[in-house]
């Protein structure tokens, strides 16, 4: 383990990142842009609906958190003189205060008193006052810092007491009354307050279309520490019967607080007379709350009422319902406890703006902070460094927080040739901003992004959020970084990411002082990818994944989609080719066979393409001079060959096929229109040969050999192991979703992964439900690309582009790895030209995989409960004549 270095810095370093422009997100797409409501030309000239208002989805109901009452007990400690032991400038550091009375004559009269001051931050550092004797502590200034070292004995502030030369006649009748002297001081106590907050919760449930609401209330017991200050004065009396009578301890008001009470103790003798003598200095005396009304120290406009505390706290290991159902996001448990001490101010800019000189991270990779800085709601931030340089940002360039929040930057030397850029967002915007949880986000594409948009949507339902970015700079499609770069692609493919999460969580505990309940990730296309890497080789990395249109298996997906070019030819002068126009003839072929037909809906979405059987030879082949609703019989097999699988020389399927229904949006994404695909090209040129010179349209069976070979140099990018039982030993949660009609990774192949887990491990369905599901979305593009996201339900929460849809999969895997409920479906919200404003065009739930999303055969079909789950008996068979063909003719998977 190393031992890191951490500083502030006010320039933003350059951990570079690349661009994600919004129908970039997690693309494998060939380099083109394309118009955000280009995805809607296709599928209106089917799908004419008559436009419906949205229905109305509830807010969650705000329940108010009741604390229940508090007692607050205060210890005063006042020493009016003192030596030091160490200087107190550290967090939590301890120093004795030693009261010295040289006019005394009694050896016993030396008592001492031990104060334990806590700082609260190192900002603003609490300041001990001390005065020479004087009936006016007012008057006494803040010393200007801590002690260093004891005090001369001219500085040391004497009581001295007059005693009469022999032993009284009564012990106890004063005689006359001795000089006074005062002394002030500032103590620093701790209130430890108990609170029980009721917590009412709402959640329905769905079943066979019936829906049920259920309500309860949960307790809460919840325990914070505060320090307060005040100023006290020491009164010391005495008589000349030969004792104290008692000092009087009088708090200077702090506030407008006041208290009063008298010590006693016993020490020494006159003559062979035994004396009852002030202990100035200790005490055991108790003030309580009541007496008490200070501030807190180093919190802004933060007041502590006389009983009570107004703010209820949630520890780290308390429990908490949320709303489901109708809620659109949970009620967690929040922390405000800092890194200093619980009464650090996290919702300060000041603290935000000094967590880079007080972290200390104990890491795997060294770690350095580079900036700290607090952001508030709705600024507008412009990168810089390599974010900037890359293009990252929606829009390229800037981000803008939803919530106030402390952002941390760092940089993670990853190896000796090689590091991370990474940021840490921190929800600070009220005592309940954070939720007690961590969620990493992805990368997409080659890119090396942070991904600023997921960020502001987690951080706005109270997650600490953490990004990389993956170890370079790129823009999605541009993979120049992999030659002669293999660090750089051990970093991308999963020690960029393991290294923030690790260095992440630190600084999220460090930060509001106490440990994250619960660490969640979330991605999409490679991030889906990056997920199934985390499960399968880094069990403890997240208690909950959700991993998105997986592009597993990278080196054969690579290779299939590189293949495309060479069967459809580069442009309209190669015979094999196809315009966008003449595939939307074939699409309509194909919908006539696998749309109702199947699915018993004309909605211009195939519900199931893996039960699709078609055969391009039903299209009409031109007669000579002939172009309308036909094509030529080498373009009707290059239908055929697009939607075949690739295999090996040896016969064995390296990659499943391209699924019907997908084949319009592969067109506008590259796959189908002759582009050389950029992520392929530097994938085989750069990572696997290193040539510069790599001709991607002559990609062959030598060229997937050669990939299959560098696995392992390359750190496992494959992310294809079917071995999860690590990960379900330890009891984490795997969800998996994949778009039905992505046309850049395959939909069959995240079945296909399913199918070699349950093999792996030997389970059926139910067993593999316990740990790992798999949604199969009907008609959703390649993650929802933004203006081609397809025709289906693809929007329920899963990134910030998908943020407005009814259902929410981050709320429903935190439901599952928490309490235990395991979502059936997810309900996919489709919006008129995706577009929320514009209202809801229909909704539809989602199956697990195995089972098929299924029309009743009646009702109105963009009603959901008019769509249930029924079980597929043959979801195991994926060998020859299998439909799609997932698996190699023994049964294995490669």
């Amino acid at each position: 383990m190393h031992s890191v270095s951490l500083f502030s810095a006010a320039v933003l370093l350059g951990g570079a990142t690349a661009a994600r422009l919004p129908f970039q997100r997690g693309g494998w797409g060939g380099q083109r842009q394309h118009e955000a409501a280009s995805s809607q030309e296709w599928d209106d000239s089917h799908r004419q609906h008559e436009h419906r208002p949205p229905p109305y989805w509830g807010q969650a109901p705000h329940y108010p958190n009741t604390p229940a009452d508090v007692t607050s007990s205060v210890l005063v400690s006042a020493p009016t003189a003192y030596s030091t032991s160490s200087a107190p400038n550290t967090v939590n550091s301890t120093s004795t205060f030693v009261y010295t009375n040289t006019s005394s004559s009694l050896s016993g009269y030396a008592p001492t008193s031990t104060v334990t001051i806590i700082e609260s931050s190192t900002v603003s550092p609490i300041a001990p006052y001390t005065s020479d004797p004087s009936t006016d502590s007012s008057a006494a200034p803040p010393a200007d810092s801590y002690p260093t070292a004891a005090p001369s004995s001219s500085d040391v502030p004497v009581a001295p007491v007059d005693y009469s030369s022999s032993a009284p006649s009564s012990p106890g009748s004063p005689v006359s009354s001795a000089p006074v002297e005062a002394h002030t001081t500032v103590v620093v106590t701790d209130v430890t307050t108990i609170l029980t907050t009721v917590c009412p919760y709402e959640e329905t449930h769905t079943s066979a279309g019936l829906t049920t609401p259920s309500t309860a209330d949960y307790d809460v017991t919840s325990t914070i520490t505060s320090s307060y200050q005040t100023t006290i004065t020491v009164v010391e009396t005495a008589s000349v019967s030969g004792y104290p009578v008692g000092p009087v301890v009088t708090p200077y008001p702090y506030g407008n607080s006041s208290a009063s009470a008298t010590l006693s103790g016993s020490a020494g003798t006159i003559g062979s007379t035994s004396i009852s003598l002030v202990t100035v200095g200790t005490s055991s005396s108790i003030i309580s709350s009541s007496a008490v009304s200070s501030s807190a120290i180093n919190s802004q406009n933060a007041t502590s009422a006389s009983s009570t505390l107004s703010t209820p706290i949630v520890s780290s290991n308390s429990t908490s319902s949320y709303l489901t159902g109708t809620a659109t996001r949970p009620t967690m448990a929040p922390t405000t406890s800092a890194v200093v001490n619980s009464t650090a101010n996290t919702t300060s800019s000041i603290y935000c703006s000094n967590l880079c000189n007080v972290l200390s991270l104990d890491t795997e990779y060294t770690t350095t902070a580079i900036s700290c800085d607090a952001i508030p709601a709705g600024q507008q931030v412009t990168l810089e460094g390599g974010q900037a340089t890359a293009g990252c940002g929606s829009p390229a360039g800037f981000f803008t927080p939803s919530v106030d929040i402390c952002r941390v930057t760092l940089t993670v030397e990853t190896s000796g040739e090689s590091e991370a850029y990474m940021e840490v967002w921190l929800p600070n915007n009220s005592t309940d901003a954070w939720n007690g949880r961590t969620l990493s986000t992805d990368n997409g594409g080659a890119n090396g992004c942070v991904h600023y948009v997921d960020l502001e949507y987690v951080t706005s339902l109270g997650f600490a959020a953490i990004g990389d970015n993956g170890g370079h700079n790129s823009s999605a499609f541009d993979g120049g970084w992999m030659y002669f770069n293999n660090e750089a692609i051990l970093d991308w493919v999963y020690r960029a990411r393991h290294a923030a999460t690790e260095a992440g969580k630190q600084v999220i505990d460090q930060f509001y002082g106490e440990e994250h309940t619960y660490s969640y990730y979330m991605g999409c296309s490679t991030g889906g990818q990056q997920g199934l890497y985390s499960a399968q080789h880094f069990p403890d990395d997240f208690d909950g994944i959700i991993a998105g249109s997986a592009a597993a298996d990278f080196n054969h997906l690579q290779a299939w989609s590189g293949r495309f070019v060479q069967l459809t030819g580069l442009n309209s002068s190669d015979p094999k080719f196809l315009t966008i126009a003449q595939w939307t003839i074939v699409q309509s072929y194909i919908f006539d066979v696998c749309d109702a037909a199947l699915d018993g809906v004309d909605d211009g979405i195939i519900e199931d393409p893996t039960i699709c059987k078609f055969d391009a030879t039903a299209i009409p082949v031109c007669a000579e001079g002939a172009t309308d609703n036909c094509l030529t019989a080498t373009q009707i097999d290059t239908v055929t060959q697009v939607f075949s699988e690739l295999y090996n020389s040896e016969g064995d399927l390296l990659y499943p096929q391209l699924l019907y229904g997908s084949q319009i949006d592969a067109f506008k994404l590259g796959q189908l229109s002759g582009s050389v695909q950029g992520i392929a090209k530097s994938w085989y040129g750069g990572a696997v040969y290193n040539s510069s010179t790599y001709d991607a349209t002559q990609m062959n069976q030598a060229d997937y050999a050669q990939a299959d070979a560098t696995d392992e140099l390359h750190g496992h990018v494959s992310a294809f192991s079917g071995d999860l039982s690590a990960f379900n030993a330890a009891g984490k949660k795997l969800l998996m979703y994949h778009g039905l009609a992505d046309p850049l990774v395959s939909g069959a192949n995240s079945q296909r992964y399913y199918l070699k887990v349950a093999k792996t491990l030997g389970m059926g369905n139910t067993d593999m439900d316990s740990f790992m599901r798999y949604f199969r979305i009907s008609g959703m593009a390649h993650c929802g690309v933004g203006g081609i996201s397809g025709a289906g339900a693809w929007m329920f929460g899963q990134s910030g582009l998908a943020s407005a849809g009814s259902d929410n999969v981050i709320m429903n895997m935190v439901d599952w790895v928490e309490n235990g409920n395991a979502p059936d479906t997810i309900t996919g919200t489709k919006f008129w030209y995706d577009t929320p404003s514009a209202g809801i065009e229909f909704e539809r739930t989602h199956c697990r995989f195995p089972y098929r999303t299924t029309y009743s055969g009646s009702g109105d079909w963009t009603d959901p409960s008019t769509w249930s789950c029924a079980f597929i008996d043959d979801w195991q068979t994926c060998a020859v004549g299998a439909t799609p063909r997932l698996c190699n003719a023994d049964g294995s998977f490669n």
